[in-house]
């Protein structure tokens, strides 16, 4: 496994940092998990920052975020507290809960075979 680093700053130090919670991160990794064992996905990497935390997905390791998870901790009336995002940064989904991001990449990314 390659860990990718998006942001190397001091910033990381900073504990006012937007992150995942643990029920979070094990829902992110549920989908994730049952995806790699499918062979859709293969690598990923999370990034911290002041307002938003980034769960991104790969399908190679030498390739671009093929999708973002991306969570925001200063929302207006219109912007969704969550939201996936395809490699070249469309919205797909937005929500206010990951449940329904999950559920999204469950049902709408189903591979037949």
């Amino acid at each position: 496994m390659v860990i990718h680093y998006i942001h190397t700053s001091s910033e990381n130090h900073n504990h006012n940092l937007t992150c995942f919670s643990k029920i979070e991160l094990n829902q992110i990794l549920s989908i994730y998990g049952s995806k790699v064992s499918q062979g859709v996905w293969r690598d990923y990497a999370i990034d911290h920052q002041r307002s938003v935390a980034m769960f991104s997905i790969y399908r190679s390791t030498f390739e671009k975020a093929h999708l973002k998870i991306i969570k925001k901790s200063f929302t207006n009336k219109k912007q969704k507290k969550f939201q996936l995002k395809d490699v070249n940064n469309h919205i797909l989904k937005q929500s206010n809960r990951l449940t329904d991001i999950t559920r999204y990449l469950e049902f709408s990314l189903k591979r037949i075979v």
